[in-house]
C-alpha cells in the first residue's frame, strides 16, 4: 500500500556544501528506500528529481502544469515488518504521573500517646527553609504560596 501527497520540497537537506554546476556533485546521491539521497538513475535534473529521505520518496516535477513536490509513503503489511511489535505490553495505573524518585523523609517526629503530630504544632523550631516546611508532616495546616 502506498499512500500520496504533496508537500513542499525538501531537496535543499540533501545539497551537500560545494560550489560546483555539476548536479551530481550537489546532493547526495545513492537515495534508496533505506538510504536518503536522490536516485541519479530516476532522475533527470532538467524535468523531475527523484529522491528519498527518511524512508519517503519525494519526486520534484519542475517543469510543465504540474510542476510541484508529490511524496510517497510506503507501509509495509504483514507481522513481519520492522514496524511490528509482537510483544506483550500493558500499562501499569499505579504508576501514572510518576515523573521522578520519590523523596523519602524519614525524620517524622511523632511522639506516642503524649500528643500528636496532627494535633499542634510544636515542631515548628526545627524548619529552616521553606523546602522543611513543604515537607514537614503537620504541614497541612500551612497555606504555602511560591511567590518566586
Amino acid at each position: 500500500m502506498i499512500i500520496t501527497g504533496t508537500s513542499s520540497s525538501r531537496l535543499s537537506e540533501l545539497r551537500k556544501y560545494t560550489v560546483t554546476d555539476v548536479f551530481a556533485k550537489q546532493y547526495f546521491i545513492g537515495g534508496t528506500i533505506n538510504v536518503d539521497g536522490v536516485d541519479l538513475d530516476n532522475s533527470n535534473p532538467l524535468d523531475k528529481i527523484i529522491y528519498y529521505i527518511g524512508g519517503i520518496k519525494y519526486i520534484d516535477i519542475i517543469t510543465g502544469s504540474t510542476s510541484g513536490t508529490t511524496l510517497n509513503i510506503y507501509t509495509p503489511q504483514g507481522t513481519a515488518s520492522a514496524n511490528f511489535i509482537n510483544v506483550p505490553y500493558f500499562k501499569d495505573p499505579n504508576k501514572n504521573n510518576i515523573i521522578s524518585n520519590p523523596k523519602i523523609i524519614d525524620d517524622v517526629f511523632i511522639l506516642r500517646q503524649q500528643l500528636s503530630a496532627f494535633d499542634k504544632n510544636y515542631r515548628l523550631e526545627y524548619i529552616n527553609n521553606l523546602g522543611d516546611l513543604e515537607t514537614y508532616v503537620a504541614g497541612n495546616f500551612f497555606n504555602i504560596v511560591n511567590n518566586s
